[in-house]
């Protein structure tokens, strides 16, 4: 279970940089440096379906079977859940934004998944952090800089398209980190 487990990590995390890479590309006037991934997926916009399903669909079901086998293999239910929910979370930011109205329903659910499937994933971190040494303190280091990142555009330390990327990068980082630990090792063990 830990090879599929590490395969479906890796699988999520290449689907949404592949994604993230094609899409960006072919996008008009989308920007890589200060653009938001849910404008890929917004009301009206090019291939806007195709990004939905792919890059937020089809990666939140890949990192929610990821979170559900993650705990199995941790032998915690609980992580599981958690980890799972984020997953569903972040497969629910398929819902598109409006570009032209934020106050929207269709923005504040987008928005709502968001939170959710980030405010699950930290309680899915927490959780491990009662688990073994190593696996604990990458998820310490990683809940740590998580609240660190999302704190530094309020108080104005950075633009919210900067906590925007490195929020992507500690999930998706931290997948990937998971990932490969689990391919690598004949037997998880939990120290």
């Amino acid at each position: 279970m830990n090879k599929l487990t590490g395969q479906i990590g890796i699988a999520a995390v290449a689907i949404f940089l592949i994604a993230l890479l094609t899409f960006g590309a072919i996008h008009p006037t989308w920007s890589f440096i200060d653009g938001y991934v849910s404008e890929l997926g917004a009301e009206g916009q090019p291939l806007a379906i195709w990004w939905n399903l792919i890059g937020f669909v089809s990666v939140g079901i890949l990192l929610a079977i990821f979170g559900f086998l993650y705990g199995k293999i941790l032998k915690d239910k609980l992580t599981g859940v958690l980890l799972s929910l984020f997953g569903l979370g972040f497969a629910l930011t398929a819902i598109p934004i409006s570009e032209l109205d934020s106050d929207s329903a269709l923005s504040k659910a987008h928005i709502v998944a968001i939170c959710l499937g980030l405010a699950f994933w930290l309680f899915g971190l927490a959780r491990i952090s009662a688990v073994g040494k190593h696996i604990k303190q990458r998820a310490n280091i990683t809940a740590i800089l998580l609240v660190a990142a999302i704190m530094g555009f309020p108080f104005g330390l950075w633009s919210m398209a900067l906590t925007h990327r490195l929020v992507f990068i500690l999930v998706f980082g931290w997948t990937l980190l998971s990932s490969i630990e689990l391919l690598r090792l004949e037997k998880f063990e939990i120290t």
